[in-house]
C-alpha cells in the first residue's frame, strides 16, 4: 500500500503504536515471569528466567493461571 501524505507516520499509524495489553513482569516464587492481569489472577505469558531449571516446573508455564495475593 503505498500512502500519499504529508502527515508524519507517527501520527497516521499511531493506533498500531499502542499497546492495550495488560502484560506485567512479576517474580513468583523466585522465578520472573511475563503475565497478563486479570483481577487478582495472572496468566503466564512468558518465562523470562536464564535459569533452565525453571522451565521445567510445570505450575509456571505458559498458559498457566497463578493466584495472586495483592
Amino acid at each position: 500500500m503505498i500512502l500519499y501524505t504529508v502527515m508524519p507516520q507517527e501520527i497516521v499509524f499511531a493506533e498500531q503504536n499502542q499497546e492495550t495489553s495488560a502484560h506485567e513482569q512479576i517474580e513468583y516464587k523466585g522465578v520472573p515471569l511475563l503475565v497478563e492481569m486479570k483481577g487478582n489472577e495472572a496468566e503466564v505469558i512468558q518465562i523470562m528466567s536464564t535459569n533452565p531449571m525453571h522451565f521445567l516446573h510445570p505450575d509456571i508455564s505458559p498458559g498457566q493461571k497463578l493466584k495472586l495475593n495483592v
